[in-house]
């Protein structure tokens, strides 16, 4: 029922009088026999008048309805019972209900326990090279590349395999030098060279070792005595080219970069997690993905060894990354992947210490290197340090208790405020209290509590609403929308730049994009125009609004978000439709507030049989009826009731 708060004012007061008459009709009964008129209800009694011994009596399925005497109940004929006037000695926010009407209206309760409950997080990304198993092969000495052996990527070379031929006059010269120090130190030797002989001999040998040829290919020269004019350069390291800048015929300086060479057997994944996300994100969580469009099936598991610690300003999302080994070579570079972390909770809604990193000794320069035992990172030298030092885990055990819960039915939620309605222990029939807590992350079926209730007490799950519905019967204030807080409508539509008109256009696209995947029973499809719609939103410009329109746009903004994402990363098509209903709703608000661009036109359509006939809508851009809400069963269900210009 969250989603009613979001309405108009106008349309609030319509729903609130509309849920009145349905809360009397629904506590009522014999509604099928004459009543008596409204003038011969008899007024309330003034309960100051009664003394503390004195008893009152009332309806126990119209708890409004108080007499000093025994009766019928003037509104459905039902003999009255007794109950203490002391027990009716209620606060305003306290309703109490009868066992009947407790029973008919099925007003059902569940404790608030300290459990453990997990977060998923989705995200979204690709398979990436390893950065630290990349290297570049360049020109040891200039000259011109006659015969180019590894002649494209993806071709796979190991150490020692040859690359390409080069022409190249300095290694000539080289040679020439070498074949002479050995001439010179043979003769004056006759056979045996001198130590002075042997040194530039060695000289020669390490200038032609530093231009890249090798040992085989110097021993070669030094036995035939012949200069090789066009020398073979080989490989240094074993992996994949993945690049090729040079072509035959193509002249080299020394120092410039031929192919690079990455090695594949290990690769990064790299994926984006959304800022809101961020705080259920930790070191050492452990990440499922798969790759479903080129190895559909196939699940994948790997450690976050990294979070990135800066934003992107443009996408509002921050890299994760997890190193995965990949001997076969299945993942490639390139691949598109979806993954999820399963976080688990703790008290404050935030993502616990992994308990696997207490007392273990991680490297700074590489985080992904995780020893039981102190010592050196074997790929930087650096000693490893704590995970308490790096942060990785913290030593502060109350972070790590079991989260506070209710289930997502309990709180009623209006705006930033979210309500809920607690069983009282201490009161002989039932009593409810409303009750107005600070909510922490949805988990699931689960909402964190971070304050407003304790463990142990009974918060009502069904039934909820109505019970805000008779306190407004009863003449008391609605907890869900109090007073104070009643908004005053806006009669017209701010002006705003072409600019942020174009903006609203786009974000208008990714809405009906949604509705048109759901209508045809695609999640998937759905699901990635939700991805690209929570991109559009994130990256509204809104600097040419004024500080008003700014401060609404940013409200809204977040409203519209919550639920795309609930679209984005729901289980299963029908939780993703239920948060499609928010999505109008938030859209709804956007289009009184900032209208529409010229060039839309939206059509608003009703599904009165929605969520089990309470009824919603949606907007569509084509004037057809295509219902997002039940798809292929019931496609053509719904009414066009107004057009948008």
């Amino acid at each position: 029922m969250k989603q009613f708060l979001k309405k108009t004012p106008q349309k609030r007061r319509i729903i609130i009088v509309l849920c009145v008459i349905g809360g009397v009709l629904f506590f009522g009964r014999g509604l099928l026999s004459p009543h008596p008129s409204l003038e011969d209800v008899p007024e309330e009694v003034d309960f100051n008048d009664i003394e503390e011994e004195d008893i009152v009596w009332t309806c126990s399925m119209h708890p409004q309805v108080r007499k000093p005497e025994p009766g019928t109940c003037p509104l459905c004929e039902m003999d009255l019972i007794p109950v203490e006037a002391d027990e009716l000695d209620l606060e305003e926010n306290q309703i109490a209900v009868s066992e009947e009407a407790k029973a008919l209206a099925d007003i059902q309760v569940t404790p608030v326990k300290r459990k453990s409950v997990e977060k998923e997080v989705p995200f979204f990304g690709e398979v990436t090279y390893d950065e630290t198993l990349v290297k570049h092969i360049s020109a040891d000495v200039e000259g011109r590349i006659e015969d180019l052996i590894i002649a494209y990527t993806g071709s796979h070379v190991r150490k020692g395999d040859p690359l390409f031929e080069v022409y190249s006059p300095s290694l000539i010269s080289a040679q020439e030098e070498l074949l002479q120090a050995q001439k010179r130190g043979v003769d004056l030797s006759e056979g045996d060279l001198s130590a002075t002989a042997e040194s530039a001999l060695e000289a020669a040998r390490q200038r032609l070792r530093w231009w890249g040829v090798t040992e085989d290919q110097i021993e070669k020269i030094e036995e035939t005595r012949e200069i090789i004019e066009r020398l073979t350069l080989k490989s240094p390291i074993e992996g994949t080219v993945v690049e090729k800048k040079k072509s035959e015929g193509d002249y080299i300086d020394q120092g410039e970069v031929v192919y690079t060479v990455a090695d594949l057997t290990q690769v990064w994944v790299t994926l984006e997690a959304y800022e809101s996300d961020l705080p259920w994100i930790r070191y050492g969580q452990e990440m499922q993905f798969t790759a479903d469009q080129a190895l559909p099936g196939e699940h994948h598991t790997g450690i976050i060894s990294f979070v990135d610690p800066i934003v992107q300003r443009d996408r509002r999302t921050a890299r994760v990354r997890a190193n995965i080994s990949n001997p076969d070579r299945t993942l490639k570079p390139g691949m598109f992947v979806r993954g999820q972390v399963k976080s688990t909770l703790n008290a404050d809604g935030k993502a616990a210490f992994p308990g696997h990193l207490e007392g273990a000794w991680i490297s700074p320069l590489y985080p992904e290197v995780i020893r039981e035992e102190p010592g050196e990172c074997p790929k930087s030298g650096v000693p490893l340090e704590p995970a308490e030092a790096l942060g990785y885990i913290s030593d502060d055990s109350p972070k790590n208790i079991e989260p506070l819960l209710i289930p997502v039915q309990a709180p009623l939620i209006t705006g930033k405020r979210a309500i809920v309605y607690v069983k009282l222990a201490d009161k002989d029939q039932p009593v409810y209290e409303g009750r107005e807590i600070e909510l922490g992350p949805r988990a699931g079926e689960y909402y964190v509590v971070l304050s407003g209730l304790e463990e142990g007490e009974q918060v009502v799950h069904r039934g909820n609403f109505k019970l805000d519905s008779e306190l407004q019967i009863d003449g008391r204030i609605s907890m869900m929308s109090p007073a104070e807080e009643e908004e005053m409508p806006r009669e017209t539509v701010w002006e705003v730049e072409e600019e942020f008109q174009h903006q609203l256009h786009d974000i208008v696209e990714g809405y009906t994009g949604i509705v048109q995947k759901l209508a045809r029973d695609d999640k998937e499809e759905a699901q990635s125009y939700a991805r690209d719609l929570l991109d559009k939103i994130q990256t509204v410009n809104d600097e040419m609004l004024d500080s008003t329109q700014q401060t609404a746009w940013k409200e809204r903004s977040e409203e519209k978000k919550e639920a795309v994402e609930g679209i984005y990363k729901g289980e299963d098509i029908e939780e993703a439709r239920r948060f499609l209903e928010e999505a109008t709703m938030a859209l709804e608000i956007i289009i009184e507030e900032f209208g529409l661009p010229e060039e839309v036109t939206l059509f608003r359509i009703h599904c009165p049989m929605a969520f089990d006939d309470e009824g919603a809508d949606w907007f569509s851009d084509e004037e057809e009826v295509l219902n997002p809400y039940f798809g292929e069963a019931m496609l053509r269900c719904g009414e066009i009731e107004e057009t948008l210009p």
